[in-house]
């Protein structure tokens, strides 16, 4: 249907007074469907944010984001923040790539950049069981390159097979004829934010009036909320309208449209009268920064409480200093501990998503500090003494301070030696007044039980290379390594990878956050070690932190732990660590966790109780590709799997098909040190974890696999021995780039979110979807 509209769209100097096609809706589903795939987060090439009308018209720029030889931090660009016209973001070097200079129709073609790099794709396309060549690199071997419209005849003459979409089956015959259409005649951005329910404006009203109180004790707590909630998709569980919001801070009063006050940090200086404000999210949700946390009328009236229901006094404000940024427990000391503590352990899950999954799209640098796969548990606040004991917390309060996060020298400078040697009188202070606390050693009720409610009380970390995931329970083999947080751990984490962590800063930056996590590592760890035997500890250690280096390292930059206080635990076995969790399970026995048959199979057959029978033929199939070495002849295939591979069982019913995460563990010989991961590699010692449900923003492979063949599936996998049999695998189940039907399985896996886990569905981000040759070379990782 053609559409009457009105003319004279800033940017584009020819439109059509006819648009055939709408952006709303007949662009922005392709865009969903195929373009927001790669173009959706920082990470996305050339800034290029296909999201929103609004970052269609920003266009493109030539400043990556990711630069690991960035001496100076970079200005930020974030798009609905840094700029708020398009003339803005051609000041910050963002360049068109639809057409702002002619006024005839065939110069919107011929000035649309975006027009040719998908007519580039379409007249070389890739072809169906043809590899994709060498010369195309792809992840995070791809270099930058954002050639401008007056560049393309260049790009064209030097890559002619890296159209859009790259290395990737293209755009079909309807979807290119829409997208040429609706560009040719002036590419009006139509799309409009849907209007809030009347529901959803009284609950925003209601949150606003909350957090923009003017009495010093209010002010204090929505600052310290505002710092811990500015990442998340909010949305209203108790309300079925499907919006999610943003917590902003804006230069107009509740009521008044939002103006938002840009800042590199929540914690920094916002230089003007400012209220907080919800703003909804208009952008599609891309999965990979869709970290939701759910408020409702219940939940105000339990953050009332939690906060205010004790009596406590604000003498003055605390400023918006580097050093008030560097250290949250004096910025926010008036806060009773436990109130803050108790705040961040009922949303748990939502806390560690945000520092594990983060506000940033590439993160190797933070994720190379930590293992493929451990578990997190929590000190319960009864048995914390920064809690219980306002003398321990005074004392340990000034030595958790971080380094400076305006870091502009290199990591190892006076900043991060002090807060290093901080660091370590923290850790022995803590050691000497925990064995004065508890001279019988640690004991189960020291681990936090979720109140017996709230299933955040465990979590299952993975490390996907530079991303991670984060899901609730015990999923997966017993790990290596295990981590207690208690308060100060887990705020000093927060604000050293979240709030005062800046994706556009320097390297000095990023490595001072990333060797200062280093050591909240080691307290985590340390902290889980004085539940094991005294004589279990050393050997432990050394598992952890194997090599000459490593052990160095360990006694010279890390606290080690106590190797005099007993545990109070009485283990009958000679596997204390899966003992441990064996005992914590029970405890946990309330939060009705489901069992990992997949993963942690105690007799067979291994199958979900509640399983149909073809859901139990499935699961004692994929049982056997778990929890056990590479080394073993019949576990070679792992030498070839990705990261992350979205495995698809197919029923012949599209609404019965399930879908389970194939997630390969990594072993090294220890985390300890910034660069040459490959030197300490393990790979004989990989295993591979299978989680029912998707998990993972950034799947590298899918598999299609018939629920009638699974058996022939696995059979297949495990006579794997060569790239030449794992071919065999890959052509009769996988769906490679040039797959005639990959943006179809692609939306599947979209779709079985958003049916399965609706509020935390969006769109995965193929950046990382391997290519043949990579995918047969990931034994050489």
């Amino acid at each position: 249907m053609q559409r009457q509209i009105p003319l004279n769209t800033e940017g584009v100097h020819y439109q059509s007074k006819v648009q055939s096609y709408s952006f709303q809706k007949d662009i922005k589903p392709i865009l969903e469907k195929k373009c927001i795939a790669c173009h959706g987060c920082y990470d996305a090439p050339c800034q290029l944010k296909l999201t929103s009308g609004d970052g269609l018209s920003r266009g493109a720029t030539k400043t990556p984001v990711y630069d690991v030889e960035r001496l100076f931090a970079s200005r930020p660009t974030r798009l609905f923040e840094d700029a708020q016209s398009i003339s803005e973001w051609r000041k910050k070097d963002f360049y068109s790539v639809l057409n702002e200079n002619g006024e005839q129709s065939e110069d919107n073609l011929n000035n649309s950049l975006l027009y040719k790099m998908i007519t580039l794709g379409r007249e070389h396309p890739v072809i169906p069981d043809v590899t994709i060549s060498e010369d195309v690199k792809l992840g995070l071997k791809r270099e930058n390159e954002c050639p401008e419209l007056s560049e393309f005849d260049d790009y064209v003459r030097d890559k002619p097979e890296q159209g859009m979409p790259l290395a990737i089956t293209g755009l079909s015959d309807h979807e290119y004829h829409v997208f040429r259409t609706w560009i040719k005649e002036g590419a009006l951005l139509d799309d409009q934010p849907e209007p809030l329910l009347k529901e959803e404006e009284k609950s925003v009203r209601q949150w606003e009036e909350f957090f923009n109180q003017t009495s010093k004790k209010n002010r204090l707590v929505s600052r310290y909320l505002y710092e811990h909630l500015y990442l998340a998709h909010l949305y209203f569980e108790d309300i079925n309208g499907g919006s999610f919001f943003k917590l902003v801070r804006s230069s107009t009063p509740v009521g008044e449209p939002i103006v938002v006050i840009p800042t590199v940090r929540p914690n920094d200086y916002p230089g003007k009268e400012f209220y907080y404000r919800l703003r909804k999210v208009q952008s599609t949700i891309v999965y990979k920064t869709h970290i939701v946390y759910p408020i409702s009328y219940k939940k105000l009236k339990h953050i009332q409480k939690l906060f205010f229901a004790t009596t406590w006094r604000v003498n003055s404000l605390p400023d918006y200093s580097s050093k008030s940024a560097a250290n949250p427990h004096i910025t926010f000391a008036a806060i009773p501990t436990r109130s803050r503590y108790q705040f961040l352990l009922d949303n748990a899950e939502y806390f560690v998503r945000t520092f594990i999954r983060g506000p940033v799209c590439r993160g190797q640098i933070a994720t190379n500090v930590i293992n493929d796969h451990f578990y997190v548990l929590f000190q319960d606040p009864d048995y914390d003494l920064s809690v219980i004991d306002p003398g321990y917390e005074k004392k340990i309060s000034s030595l958790n301070s971080l380094p400076d996060k305006k870091y502009g020298r290199f990591p190892a400078g006076s900043d991060y030696l002090e807060a290093q040697e901080n660091w370590k009188k923290y850790i022995q202070i803590r050691g000497n007044a925990y064995k004065k606390f508890q001279p019988l050693g640690a004991a189960l009720e020291n681990i936090w039980d979720g109140d017996r409610k709230n299933d955040g009380a465990a979590l299952t970390i993975f490390r996907h290379f530079n991303n991670s995931s984060v899901v609730k329970g015990f999923v997966g083999e017993i790990p290596k390594t295990i981590w207690l947080m208690d308060y100060p751990l887990l705020e000093n984490t927060y604000y050293s990878l979240v709030v005062n962590f800046d994706v556009f800063g320097s390297v000095f930056l990023q490595a001072a956050t990333r060797m200062y996590f280093d050591l909240i590592r080691s307290g985590a760890e340390n902290n889980f070690l004085q539940f094991m035997p005294v004589n279990k500890r050393k050997k432990l250690r050394r598992d952890w932190y194997q090599g000459k280096l490593a052990q160095i390292k360990y006694y010279l930059a890390y606290e080690v732990s106590d190797q005099a206080t007993p545990t109070n635990i009485r283990y009958k076995t000679d596997e204390p660590k899966s003992e441990f969790i064996s005992l914590i399970q029970q405890n946990l026995a309330p939060l009705n966790y489901p069992e990992d048959v997949l993963n942690r199979c105690s007799k067979l057959p291994c199958f979900r109780k509640n399983a149909n029978p073809v859901e139990r033929r499935i699961d004692s199939a994929l049982e056997t590709l778990t929890s056990k070495e590479a080394s073993l002849l019949s576990m070679r295939f792992i030498d070839f799997m990705p990261e992350v591979t979205f495995l698809r069982i197919s029923t012949g019913h599209l609404e019965e098909d399930l879908a389970y995460t194939l997630i390969r563990n990594k072993a090294h010989t220890n985390v300890a040190f910034m660069f040459k991961e490959e030197s300490r590699r393990e790979p004989e010692k990989d295993t591979l974890t299978i989680y029912r449900g998707l998990l993972g923003s950034y799947p590298n492979f899918f598999l299609n696999v018939p629920a009638k063949d699974i058996g022939g599936f696995v059979n297949l996998l495990h006579k794997v021995r060569a790239q030449k049999s794992m071919v065999q695998v890959i052509k009769r189940y996988g769906i490679p780039r040039t797959h005639s039907e990959i943006w179809d399985h692609f939306q599947w896996f979209i779709q079985y979110m958003k049916q399965h886990k609706p509020v935390e569905a969006g769109v995965y981000d193929l950046n990382r979807y391997q290519k043949l040759s990579d995918l047969l070379s990931n034994n050489s990782d």
